[in-house]
């Protein structure tokens, strides 16, 4: 079930490059005859839709070009496997005037296979068109030979790169499973006017620390392709084996770890209210979960203020056509009409399971408005459209691939997850998700029993109810699930708690 609203820098005295490296961010003041900039952005950020990541290879290995050569060190590089799809995001300086930016340039130090191995494919996200724009490839590259800083300068405006907040997203694809590609640094050149691109800066060393040990390789005629890649240098390194092209129950991605996401406790009192933004005084509960959408960065710090935690409630499952984000979503996408929800159309969720996949990218960027915004939580609405009329071929792998996807992706970026219905997985979702959600499951056959995993785990269960008694409260302070009835509007004119 739905529930939505419709609704001027002086170089005149410089005689030598400046350099300021700090957060991934680099700038370089280069003496000209009239003032000109270079900065030099590194990621703070890799999001991977499909394929893996080496082990124990943070996004940070990313941020200094330190490797020549055939040099093998496991802790300076990262490893992208088997057929990847990701993007690295960048973080520009908020007082940069992207409008006088003269030029834009890509910089990657690749090794890995040669193109007619494994093509890779180098796009920048253009927010001016919401297109994601070729810039190069690992053409020019050898076939696991020396290290190759390759560089790609972007076409067109520069400013179109980069977003209202700044952002800059640069996207990895591979073309098959066939092998796996290394990266020791990657980064934005942004050049201002009447400059050329700066070389990069030497890199400071980093220190060496013991390379980790590799899971071993399935075996039989089912285990995936085998590197090419040539025997690591490094000790106790072994070859990674690339996984298969799409995601299945016995081998779903980890867990990503969150210690520092909230972690709610069994009894927590809450409100739903997400057909309007709620505002003080407010009522006293410790939650509210409100529409990621209509709240503004205000409205959640003045619940925050409050001393409430704020769930972010979005649809992971439907299309929603009065959404700011509506237009994103390509129609081969869009699948039924929800039935009693005017502008609601199912998701083909197995898109995140493709290279390339549009609707990762519209989720991530959802959840990431979830995080600028200050929300402790998401709530993913619609997290069970395999059991109802999409339109599509639906499976539960389907359904766990897209789940767990969308709880690690929250957890990536601080935010915990919460289960919304979706009650026949979570044997399967209950070591991914932080606390479950569900409509009604006292007047569902099943009853709310499977729900005790959750408890038992140490995780909460909120249940919302929309009939005209709180006969179910007695059952739900049994089961020790925080139930509320509300009205089924879910505008705030109904809060009965169970006490």
């Amino acid at each position: 079930m739905s529930h939505r609203n419709r609704h001027p820098l002086r170089t005149a005295a410089l005689v030598a490059a400046a350099l300021l490296a700090a957060g991934g961010l680099a700038v370089v003041l280069t003496p000209t005859a009239q003032a000109t900039t270079t900065t030099t952005l590194t990621p703070v950020d890799l999001t991977t839709t499909t394929g893996t990541v080496g082990k124990d290879q943070p996004v940070s290995n990313l941020a200094t070009l330190d490797l020549s050569g055939k040099s093998d060190r496991w802790n300076r590089y990262v490893e992208l496997i088997g057929r990847y799809s990701g993007h690295l995001t960048f973080a520009a300086p908020a007082g940069l005037n992207a409008g006088a930016l003269a030029s834009l340039r890509v910089e990657l130090n690749y090794r890995g296979p040669a193109a007619s191995t494994q093509p890779w494919t180098l796009r920048l996200y253009r927010w001016s068109s919401r297109e994601w724009v070729t810039v190069g490839s690992n053409a020019a590259a050898p076939d696991w030979g020396d290290w190759k800083l390759l560089a790609f300068d972007a076409p067109g405006r520069p400013a179109d790169y980069v977003s209202a907040e700044h952002q800059l997203r640069l996207r990895l694809e591979s073309a098959n499973d066939n092998d796996a590609a290394d990266l020791d640094y990657a980064a934005l050149q942004l050049v201002g006017p009447g400059s050329a691109p700066a070389t990069t800066a030497p890199a400071s060393a980093r220190p060496t620390t013991a390379a980790p040990t590799a899971s071993p390789r399935p075996s039989g005629p089912s285990a995936a392709p085998t590197s090419r890649k040539p025997a690591s240098t490094t000790p106790g390194r072994t070859p990674t084996a690339a996984p298969p092209p799409t995601v299945r129950p016995g081998n779903l991605p980890a867990p990503v770890a969150c210690p520092d996401c909230w972690h709610p406790p069994l009894r927590v009192s809450w409100d739903w209210v997400i057909n309007v933004v709620p505002k003080a005084p407010f009522r006293n509960v410790d939650m509210y979960d409100i529409d990621g959408f209509d709240a503004s960065a205000d409205d959640v710090g003045a619940l925050t203020k409050a001393g409430k935690n704020v769930v972010c409630y979005i649809s992971a499952g439907t299309y929603e056509d009065w959404r700011d984000d509506a237009g994103r979503f390509p129609s081969a996408l869009l699948g039924s009409d929800l039935d009693d929800w005017e502008g609601e159309r199912y998701l083909d969720i197995r898109d995140v399971q493709r290279p390339g996949s549009v609707l990762a990218q519209i989720m991530t960027d959802r959840i990431e408005m979830c995080r600028t915004k200050g929300f402790d939580a998401v709530e993913f609405d619609n997290e069970d459209g395999y059991g109802n009329p999409t339109g599509f071929d639906l499976s539960p792998d389907d359904q766990l691939a897209y789940n767990v996807f969308l709880a690690n992706a929250a957890h990536a970026r601080g935010l915990s997850a919460a289960l919304k219905n979706d009650s026949d997985q979570i044997a399967q979702l209950l070591p991914y998700y932080d606390m479950a959600l569900n409509e009604e499951c006292n007047t569902e056959r099943a009853g709310c029993g499977a729900y005790q995993a959750f408890i038992r785990a140490g995780k909460p269960v909120f249940n919302a109810e929309y009939g005209s008694s709180t006969a179910f409260c007695s059952a739900d302070i049994a089961a020790g699930i925080n139930g509320v009835r509300f009205s089924l509007k879910l505008n705030g004119s109904v809060f009965d708690p169970c006490k």
